[in-house]
C-alpha cells in the first residue's frame, strides 16, 4: 500500500497550527517535533532514509519518485516542460500537490523559493547560495504566516537563517544543520556516474531526514540544492 500521511485542518491559515493536529497517537513525540513547517503529520517519531530516483538522466525534466528502504513510494517530483522559470512540484502517491520549487531568475546568488497552501502560491521559505571557490553552502530562510505570496518582492534579509546547507569536500554529498545549534537535521548522499552510465543509468539521491524533522521540508530543501549545483555545475 502507498504510504499516506494524515490529514491537517487547514495548515496555512491566518493562525498558527497546533502541533499536535490529526497526528496519530503512534507518531506523538514525547517532547515537541523540532522543525514543522508543511505540517506535523509530515514529522516522525524515528529518523527516515528516503531514496530519490530519477526515471531517465538525459531528460532533466523527467518525473522524480520517492521511495523509502523498503521500497514503497512516498512523494512524486515532477517539472512542467513548458516553463521558463524552473518549477518543480512534489506530490502525495495520490496525485496531491504539496510543494513547488522555483528558481528566481536574474539573482546575483542562486537562489530558490519553496511554495505551498491554495494554488502552491505561498512562499514558505527562501534557499540562497553563498558560493566561493572553497565551499558550496546555501542559507535557508523561513517565514512566518502570513505567508507572503510567490510574486511579492519578498525581503528575507532582516531574517536569520534557520538552516544551513553545505557541501563536503566532494562536492556532492551534503548536510542540512541548525545554524546556531550545529545540531544535523537531514544529510543526502549522491550517486556518482561513470562514463558509460550518464546517459543510461537513473540519477539516484539518499535522503536521510531525523526524528521530530519535517520530512516534506527537508525533502523539499534538498532537491532544491541538488537543482541549484547542477544549475551551477552546467
Amino acid at each position: 500500500m502507498p504510504t499516506t500521511f494524515p490529514l491537517d485542518d487547514d495548515p496555512y491559515g491566518t493562525t498558527e497550527p497546533n502541533l499536535y493536529m490529526n497526528v496519530p497517537p503512534d507518531i506523538y513525540f514525547p517532547d515537541p517535533p523540532k522543525c514543522v513547517v508543511f505540517g506535523p503529520k509530515f514529522c516522525l517519531d524515528k529518523e527516515l532514509t528516503l531514496s530519490v530516483r530519477e526515471k531517465v538522466r538525459m531528460n532533466r525534466d523527467n518525473c522524480f519518485k520517492v521511495y523509502d528502504l523498503t521500497n514503497e513510494e512516498f512523494f512524486k517530483i515532477s517539472s512542467p516542460l513548458n516553463s521558463m522559470r524552473g518549477k518543480h512540484v512534489i506530490s502525495d502517491v495520490n496525485g496531491e500537490e504539496l510543494a513547488k520549487m522555483k528558481k528566481k531568475l536574474l539573482s546575483l546568488h542562486p537562489t530558490w523559493h519553496l511554495n505551498s497552501g491554495p494554488k502552491l502560491e505561498s512562499r514558505l521559505a527562501t534557499l540562497v547560495f553563498d558560493l566561493t571557490l572553497l565551499k558550496k553552502k546555501a542559507r535557508c530562510y523561513i517565514y512566518s504566516q502570513p505567508y507572503p505570496h510567490e510574486d511579492d518582492d519578498t525581503k528575507y534579509e532582516h531574517l536569520r537563517p534557520s538552516l544551513i546547507i553545505k557541501s563536503d569536500v566532494s562536492g556532492r554529498d551534503f548536510k542540512i544543520f541548525d545554524e546556531v545549534t550545529n545540531e544535523i537535521w537531514g544529510s543526502v548522499v549522491r550517486r556518482t556516474h561513470g562514463n558509460s552510465e550518464m546517459l543510461v543509468e537513473t540519477d539516484n539521491y539518499s535522503v536521510t531526514i531525523h526524528a521530530g524533522v519535517d520530512v516534506l521540508f527537508i525533502l523539499s530543501l534538498a532537491m532544491m540544492y541538488t537543482y541549484a549545483l547542477d544549475d551551477i555545475e552546467h
